[in-house]
C-alpha cells in the first residue's frame, strides 16, 4: 500500500503540501502509475529560487516523505524558478510507454517551454545522468498526464 506523509517541520511549507497532494492524487486517480511509484527509491530536492523554498522528496519503495528544505545529499536536485518546476507536472506522456512525446500543440508547447528553461539556465537538473531510472519514474509519477 502506498503511503504519503509530510516530515516533521514540513507542515508549514505550502510547496511541500502541494507536492504531496499532487503525487497522492496522481497515484489514486491513475492506478497504473502505482507501479512506477512502488519502484521509486531515492531522494529528489526541488528548489524554487524565486519563492525561496526547497523540499526533498524521499521515495522508499511505495512510500513518499516530503521534507522541508534539502535533506542530506539528494540523488537528484532540480533548481530554478517555480514556473518551470511546476511545468514538470504537465509533461505530456504517451501510453503505453509513458514517454515525453508531444501529441498535440499544447503538449508540444509544454516540452518546448521546459527545454527553453533548461537551455537558458532557468531550470537546472543535477544528478540526472547518474539517475536516469529515478528521473523517468519521477516524471511519470509527477505528471498529471499519461
Amino acid at each position: 500500500m502506498a503511503t504519503f506523509e509530510l516530515a516533521k517541520g514540513a507542515e508549514d511549507n505550502a510547496f511541500a503540501q502541494m507536492l504531496l497532494k499532487l503525487v497522492r492524487q496522481n497515484i489514486e486517480s491513475k492506478p497504473h502509475k502505482k507501479k512506477d511509484f512502488d519502484r521509486l527509491d531515492g531522494t529528489v530536492a526541488l528548489v524554487a529560487d524565486d519563492a525561496d523554498v526547497a523540499v526533498t522528496l524521499e521515495f522508499r519503495l511505495g512510500r513518499l516523505v516530503v521534507h522541508d528544505g534539502i535533506l542530506g545529499v539528494p540523488d537528484v536536485t532540480v533548481r530554478g524558478s517555480s514556473d518551470p518546476i511546476m511545468t514538470l507536472s504537465n509533461v505530456p506522456l504517451t501510453r503505453p510507454l509513458a514517454l515525453p512525446i508531444p501529441t498535440d500543440q499544447s503538449s508540444f508547447d509544454v516540452l518546448r517551454s521546459m527545454m527553453r528553461a533548461m537551455r537558458t539556465g532557468e531550470l537546472k537538473v543535477f544528478g540526472m545522468i547518474g539517475h536516469v531510472g529515478l528521473m523517468a519514474r519521477l516524471t511519470r509519477v509527477m505528471s498529471v498526464n499519461g
